[in-house]
């Protein structure tokens, strides 16, 4: 009889590590689009970002409000800030609620080209 209560625990915990570990692995992912997006996205406007980086989440499941996802540029500098939180049920019953945020930023490159030798150019020199 202990031993299954022991196993019905470390199942619990397991269930809980891996749900958790789920959660962030997402977050990652999301985080990871956005710099990707920022980075590459010179010729998008920040609206276009700003869905982009929705639509992802939607992909993923990330239960964020359009509200929390801020884009702005400030001449060749974007900056996406994005904050959520992400309910986890740990054990059975129990939802404990993670919040997430990151700010990312980018400097477009869009003057550069990469036909010398693989070193950045600046087109008109």
């Amino acid at each position: 009889m202990k031993t299954i209560i022991k196993l019905l625990i470390v199942a619990a915990i397991i269930n809980g590590v891996v749900r958790v570990g789920l959660a962030g692995m997402k977050y990652y992912q999301l985080k990871d689009e956005t710099e990707q997006l920022i980075t590459f996205g010179a010729n998008t406007t920040p609206n276009d970002l700003q869905n982009h980086i929705i639509g992802k989440a939607e992909q993923l499941e990330v239960p964020v409000d359009p509200n929390d996802i801020i884009v702005t540029r400030d001449g060749l500098h974007t900056f996406a800030t994005v904050s959520y939180t992400q309910p986890v049920e740990v054990v059975p019953s129990y939802i404990y609620p993670i919040k997430f945020h990151f700010t990312t930023d980018a400097i477009s490159m869009g003057g550069l080209s990469t036909t010398q030798g693989g070193f950045p150019v600046v087109h008109g020199k």
